[in-house]
C-alpha cells in the first residue's frame, strides 16, 4: 500500500475517533447561565452552573444553555470549538501512526 494511502487512512480513522470521543462527556470547567434569579437592588443575579462538554482528551463541544437541549451536546446546536478538535485529531493521529510503525517493525522481524 502506498505511503500516502496509509497516511490518509490513518488520518480518516483519527478524525472518526476524535468525533466519537464527543461521547465522553463531563461537566466544567466552563460556566453557563442556566437560570435568572431576578434583580436584587437593581442588579441582575444569575445562577451559573458548569456546562456539559464532550470530547477527549480535550473537550471540543460545549452545551449552550438556553439554546439547546440542556444536558445534551450536539454538533449542530451547541458550541463547537475547532482548536481542541484539531488537537484531538492530532492526538489520535500520533497514537495510530505509532501503532502502525510498531506493527510494521514487528512484521519485518518475523520475516
Amino acid at each position: 500500500m502506498p505511503a500516502f494511502v496509509r497516511i490518509a487512512l490513518i488520518l480518516a480513522i483519527a478524525t472518526i475517533a476524535a468525533s466519537l470521543s464527543a461521547n465522553a462527556q463531563r461537566f466544567g470547567p466552563d460556566q453557563g447561565i442556566y437560570c435568572d434569579i431576578g434583580k436584587i437592588n437593581g442588579i441582575d443575579v444569575y445562577c451559573p452552573k458548569p456546562k456539559l462538554n464532550g470530547g477527549w482528551p480535550a473537550p471540543f463541544l460545549f452545551d449552550k444553555p438556553g439554546i439547546s437541549v440542556e444536558g445534551k451536546v450536539g454538533l449542530l446546536e451547541d458550541d463547537f470549538r475547532p482548536g481542541p478538535f484539531v488537537a484531538n485529531v492530532s492526538f489520535y493521529l500520533v497514537i495510530l501512526y505509532a501503532l502502525e510503525r510498531s506493527w510494521i517493525r514487528v512484521r519485518r522481524r518475523r520475516t
